[in-house]
């Protein structure tokens, strides 16, 4: 299709009767309020050097899956950019909603209503997570992508990814939320209908951090103000950065005072452990001589099949003082050119620090708050299942199918994956599932939520011994992306915070 941009430009144009021959060009853009989702494929590189012209197939089926689970949640595809995807979701106008709002940033809002009463925005915003969440589960489902690839080619492929645990496909996600001017670049011989904005280029940086703190997903703060209250308190902050505008001086003491704040957040999510969840109900199972009945595992619903049941210009340069080296973004997402280059988390969660390093041409900076040098550290045929797993009628055959995992921690025999064709009515018990329940346990029992916070506020109250001895605690325990990343900054700077740390 034309994507979300492009659909309204071309309404627009039949509105107006104007164009007998084509598209007007010469109109302004429209400014809209939107989510906007920033998927990327890690390693796409090695996936181009083994498949070559197969890349291609590779790069479909991921983006079908994208498209088709955001689609079922209320959002719209607008790029594809090689080994990248933009989604967005079109917010209708906080006043038209009524409601008080409360303003955390200029990022965005929050409506304050009833407990249970979810305002629209509400609803897209936790139908954007839960988007993210059913790609990251389905992204398990290697026979899903490598099926249609020629043996020689798929050989390449798994080879080439031998030494690396989980799936095929692995990506990074990254979900913000502001205003965009949408409108049509080009001209009638190439044109593409897309959003200019700073909040597009600010999903793309989320997503990019997410290899920093090796998390799936990052969020700002102003996606996070979206979210229904059930879904907020899933959520763990994880960071703060400084918004610098180009003519703020980063050694100025006043800086924490005068440059925005934003705070980065996530989802945690153990998806490993639903598949080893599986895998022991398997073997539990046929050791007492029972069958293995997914359904009674596996209760989230699957999509439906044919149901519609529910209905700025600029760039941000993003900068990080405390790296050794900047790098250039990796790619213009408007013009398609490369550059150089949890259930319980509590209530006032500290901020963090430091942006990957990355810079811009022009415009505002983000930068952490701490300032100074620091060192860079094959399935039956017939079983299907929806993403959540499989369906409630199926069965895993107890006569010797293996349902154990690969060297990868990915399951062997896995049901065919079926992709939404219609609309999923989003409910706040889609979070209360046994899925959600799986993949959440790692983090919601225990006192992981708490010690963080704990080890996070005595990191920016410059208590580093604390938070050192607390980060080292969770880590004891699991391993965990956030924690690692502040510890080794700890160590970087041989426990003693910089004098520039603010």
């Amino acid at each position: 299709g034309f994507g979300a941009a492009g659909v309204e430009i071309i309404r627009n144009n039949l509105a107006k009767g104007e164009s007998k021959g084509g598209l007007v060009l010469n109109t302004q853009g429209t400014t809209v309020q939107c989510i906007f989702l920033f998927c990327d494929i890690r390693q796409f590189t090695d996936a181009t050097e083994s498949l070559q012209e197969e890349v291609f197939v590779f790069t479909n089926k991921i983006a079908s899956v994208i498209h088709s689970i955001c689609n079922s949640y209320g959002g719209s595809a607008n790029k594809n950019v090689g080994d990248a995807f933009l989604m967005s979701w079109l917010l209708s106008d906080e006043k038209s909603e009524g409601g008080a709002t409360r303003r955390r940033s200029s990022f965005g809002a929050r409506n304050s209503r009833g407990p249970n009463r979810l305002t629209r925005s509400q609803i897209k915003a936790d139908s954007a997570l839960l988007a993210v969440i059913k790609i990251s589960i389905a992204l398990y489902y290697d026979k899903f992508f490598l099926e249609d690839m020629t043996e020689t080619k798929r050989g390449r492929l798994m080879k080439k990814i031998s030494n690396r645990m989980g799936p095929v496909v692995q990506m990074g996600f990254g979900l913000h939320c502001g205003k965009a001017v949408q409108g049509a670049i080009g001209t009638q011989r190439k044109l593409d209908a897309t959003y200019v904005s700073d909040a597009v280029e600010f999903a793309e940086f989320l997503e990019s951090s997410t290899k920093k703190f090796k998390v799936n997903m990052l969020m700002s703060d102003a996606f996070e103000d979206l979210l229904s209250p059930q879904v907020q308190r899933r959520c763990r902050k994880v960071d703060q950065i400084l918004i610098l505008e180009d003519d703020m001086d980063p050694d100025d003491p006043d800086l924490v005072e005068i440059a925005e704040k934003v705070d980065l957040y996530t989802y945690d999510m153990d998806i490993d452990e639903l598949w080893r969840h599986r895998a022991r109900t398997r073997a539990a199972a046929l050791r007492f001589g029972g069958s293995f009945d997914a359904g009674t595992t596996h209760s989230s619903p699957d999509f439906p099949r044919n149901s519609d049941s529910q209905r700025a210009s600029g760039s941000i340069r993003p900068t990080s003082l405390n790296a050794t080296n900047t790098i250039r973004s990796r790619r213009d997402i408007f013009g398609g050119k490369k550059g150089s280059g949890g259930a319980g988390a509590s209530d006032g969660q500290a901020a963090g620090s430091t942006p990957p390093a990355a810079t811009r041409p022009t415009g505002r900076r983000r930068t952490s708050l701490l300032i100074g040098r620091s060192k860079q550290n094959a399935a039956p045929a017939n079983l299907t299942g929806s993403i959540m797993g499989l369906g409630n009628d199926a069965m895993m055959p107890s006569d010797g199918i293996e349902y154990g995992l690969n060297e990868r921690g990915v399951p062997i025999n896995m049901p065919d994956l079926t992709l939404p064709s219609g609309r999923s009515r989003y409910t706040l018990s889609s979070w209360n599932s046994e899925d959600m329940r799986i993949i959440r346990k790692r983090y919601s029992e225990g006192l992981f939520f708490p010690q963080f916070n704990a080890a996070l506020q005595a990191y920016y109250t410059r208590d580093w011994d604390r938070a050192g001895e607390t980060f080292a605690i969770i880590l004891d325990r699991f391993e965990d992306g956030p924690s690692r990343y502040f510890l080794n900054q700890i160590k970087a700077h041989d426990g003693i915070p910089p004098r520039k740390f603010i």
